[in-house]
């Protein structure tokens, strides 16, 4: 019977070429969608789970509790993990780790090569699992830093060499060389793991780095604790916080800690500056829900232009119950015809996905992990296939089924308004989905371009950074060459450049009427930085490069302190150093011009416009601008607006001259702060391809209602064009009634798409408004959209010959 089935529906398969074609095209996108979704959700949530230890690490975050909104960041005084360690029988271990940028001086490239580091300490081995393939890299050589690489990093700069036993150096930002020991290679590290790296480098901490400070000072680190088995984590993070409170005594702890699983470090951070690779949980609803979204609209286009062809399918039921086919007979045979579309739609849908995964590699920024050829996935996506293709065609199976042979023999078919009132529901569905995923796409879209649009208070364009970097004493000298180059307007040696965030220092101060403390930021940079930014002074002054004050060496200052000089001096020059406030600061400060302030802690000589120094998801914060000479840092370079088209390659011949071993290392301003916002900018093309896939499959549900709807309405047509009605007349009639669905649609889905986008858009403190165009804008669109498909058909049913449709009657 089954054979038969398929035989018969292979058959009308080839009878009805467009509407199988049609049937097909659209469950091959649905289900296309599903598949590439179905990777990306499951590759993301393979994050670190590879690890045989991974459900007992945790990694460490403070809590600051000094300030207002409590400051969560993924950094812990470098004592507390020996700390813990130590005091608290719960914790079997613990490993300074972080992934680092580094340069290592292989080959004749001058350059040297980047890598990803891993920077990690011995008991690293404690906690991941690598393979080791050469050497003896657990046994930790001293007076070296052990290096350990991956089998693809050296066959890609070591083919045919040994490097284990050999030493290399880095190239580095500041400071001397690195020397590395290459003591093993290991098999590749997972790309599925936030700790993404090329190589592994074993270090030690100084013995002072164990130790942790009732004082809350010292440096900070990324840090992860292996816990022993069965430990409740709740009760631990009480605990630990609890002895945290009784060693800081009698000072109130200005920090506290969690624990965050190592599972969750992927997709559950939102530290993004100190975790380079991180994904999102609300991107991967994202991506579920419109996966779902598009599978139920490919499913509803099929009911829809399945029952669209009930009067012609009448008939043949009419025949197969005259000649003995029973009820239950019949409801197979449709459902073994919508189950063969599924599975064919499955087919090109699985070449669909092959053609189409590199494109996605590509938009995520690195390789899938997980395949959806795997067979474990491919038994279970056959299964649901099968599943869906059953639920989907059940309604139109048993309603063909129903009418009575006799009924339909003397044409007297039912009115179908039942079926009627499902299709328009469906088409409805339809595009409160569609409209809804457009109203989306516009709010992106023109919430990407407010930002890209606003004063950032400082000019990016035409502004170039030299990566941060020791300059030595030759800094000075290579500023002021850089100045006399054609083309360049002014240069500035900075501890802060824009988009690598708020700035490299920042203080918390009380603020009168207020508990909390607020942090005020601070950047430190020479004195031509506010002229490179160009930033609007509403009053006072500026930095100017001809006084002394303004030219204080921080280096020196620092030096000072570390030599044992009274603390006092330093801090007397640094409280007695020129500073520029934003308008902002000094209002909320109440701070005066060439009034020494402690809350800024210096002698404001300049007021200046409001500028934003991190992205437009944070709201304005109290900024200071500090005078600071130092040969460390960023060089920010202003270029002409009519710049000669080789001063790059100017500059970086100037570089080699002074400093032949730094790499060419540099960045435009305005790509840097875009780059803020890359994840609104792939949600807008995300949005946009899929708004335009699940317009077309809608489109495609309309095609089938309005082909239903003229099928029922066929002589209607032709006596209306005997009694004179016109094509315009008659194609208006037509699409009248769809118009209707499509405005019905957009009702409903304009509360539901602003809701969400209005929640969406609470993630910046600078943002549009869901002004009412936006919402007609996309139910203008969607209404063309409708009409041009709508009109095809219109326009087709009313030139068609009267004579044709009324030659029975």
């Amino acid at each position: 019977m089954f054979i038969s089935n398929l035989l018969i529906t292979l058959r009308s398969l080839r009878k009805n070429k467009v509407y199988s074609l049609i049937n097909i095209v659209g469950l091959s996108a649905g289900l296309a969608a599903c598949l590439l979704v179905a990777a990306i959700v499951i590759d993301e949530l393979s994050y670190d789970k590879q690890w045989t230890k991974a459900d007992r690490i945790y990694r460490t975050i403070s809590v600051n509790n000094r300030v207002k909104g409590s400051d969560r960041f993924p950094l812990t005084f470098t004592g507390l993990g020996p700390s813990l360690k130590k005091d608290f029988p719960e914790v079997e271990d613990y490993c300074r780790m972080s992934v680092i940028g580094d340069r290592l001086k292989i080959g004749a490239n001058s350059d040297g090569v980047a890598v990803k580091n891993l920077m990690a300490e011995a008991s690293v081995w404690n906690f991941l699992d690598f393979k080791v393939t050469e050497g003896n890299p657990k046994k930790y050589i001293e007076g070296y830093a052990n290096l350990i690489i991956t089998e693809k990093f050296k066959q890609e700069h070591f083919k045919g060499q040994d490097p284990v036993g050999k030493i290399y150096y880095t190239i580095p930002e500041w400071g001397s060389p690195q020397q590395y020991l290459v003591t093993g290679v290991v098999k590749e590290l997972p790309l599925n793991t936030h700790l993404r790296a090329d190589v592994i480098s074993i270090t030690k901490y100084r013995p002072t780095d164990d130790e942790l400070a009732k004082e809350e000072y010292g440096t900070f680190s990324t840090q992860y604790l292996l816990l022993k088995p069965g430990t409740d984590v709740n009760k631990f993070t009480a605990k630990v916080n609890n002895w945290y409170t009784k060693f800081t005594a009698p000072n109130k702890p200005g920090y506290s800690y969690l624990f965050q699983p190592f599972k969750d470090v992927y997709l559950k951070s939102d530290f993004s500056e100190a975790q380079p690779v991180h994904g999102s949980m609300r991107n991967i609803y994202i991506f579920s829900a419109v996966a779902v979204l598009l599978l139920v609209i490919a499913c509803f286009n099929f009911m829809t232009l399945t029952t669209s062809r009930v009067f012609s399918r009448m008939q043949e039921t009419g025949v197969r119950k005259v000649l003995g086919a029973s009820k239950r007979q019949l409801i197979i045979r449709y459902i073994t015809e919508s189950v063969l579309f599924f599975c064919l739609a499955f087919v090109l849908a699985g070449l669909l996905y092959k053609v189409f995964v590199p494109y996605i590699e590509t938009y995520m920024g690195h390789q899938l992990v997980f395949s959806a050829y795997n067979a474990s996935f491919i038994v279970a996506a056959i299964i649901a296939v099968l599943a869906v293709s059953i639920l989907t065609g059940i309604y139109p199976a048993w309603y063909l089924s129903q009418p009575q042979p006799i009924t339909i023999l003397r044409n007297q078919l039912p009115s179908g308004s039942q079926l009627n009132w499902l299709k328009k529901t469906l088409v409805v569905g339809q595009f409160v989905i569609s409209i809804g995923i457009i109203i989306a796409t516009l709010v992106v879209h023109y919430q990407l371009n407010y930002i890209s649009k606003i004063d950032l208070g400082f000019d990016k364009n035409n502004l170039v950074k030299l990566e941060y970097s020791s300059w030595g004493n030759s800094g000075e000298r290579f500023k002021q060459q850089l100045k006399q180059l054609p083309g360049i307007e002014s240069v500035s040696i900075t501890s802060w450049s824009p988009g690598i965030g708020a700035v490299n220092m920042s203080t918390e101060i009380p603020v009168p009427g207020q508990t909390a403390k607020i942090v005020v930021n601070h950047m430190r940079g020479d004195a031509d930085l506010p002229a490179v930014l160009k930033v609007k002074l509403k009053s006072g002054r500026v930095f100017s490069p001809d006084l002394r004050t303004d030219n204080i060496n921080g280096d020196s200052l620092n030096q000072l302190q570390l030599d044992g000089v009274k603390g006092k001096i330093r801090d007397s020059v640094l409280n007695s150093r020129p500073v520029i406030v934003t308008e902002y600061t000094a209002k909320l400060l109440n701070v005066k011009l060439n009034e020494k302030a402690k809350s800024v802690e210096g002698i404001p000589v300049g007021i200046i416009s409001d500028f934003h120094n991190e992205s437009l998801h944070f709201g304005m914060k109290p900024c200071v601008i500090d005078a600071d000479k130092s040969n460390n840092g960023y060089i920010l370079i202003r270029l002409k607006p009519n710049h000669p088209a080789n001063s790059l390659t100017a500059i970086n011949t100037l570089l080699k001259s002074i400093y032949p071993d730094k790499p060419f290392l540099y960045e435009w301003v305005g790509d840097v702060i875009d780059a803020q916002y890359k994840n609104e900018a792939k949600l807008k093309q995300l949005f946009f391809c899929f708004s335009m896939l699940i317009v077309f499959l809608s489109c495609l549900g309309l095609f089938g209602l309005i082909t239903f709807n003229i099928q029922q309405r066929v002589k209607e047509i032709g006596i209306r064009k005997v009694l004179g009605a016109s094509v315009a007349g008659i194609a208006t009639m037509l699409s009248t009634d769809f118009v209707k669905l499509v405005i019905l649609a957009l009702a409903i889905a304009a509360p539901l798409a602003g809701y969400l986008m209005t929640q969406w858009l609470q993630d910046f403190a600078y943002r549009i408004t869901l002004n009412w165009w936006i919402f007609g804008l996309a139910g203008l669109i969607a209404i063309l959209i409708a009409v041009i498909t709508i009109s095809f058909q219109a326009i087709k049913a009313a030139l068609a010959n009267p004579v044709k449709s009324l030659r029975s009657e």
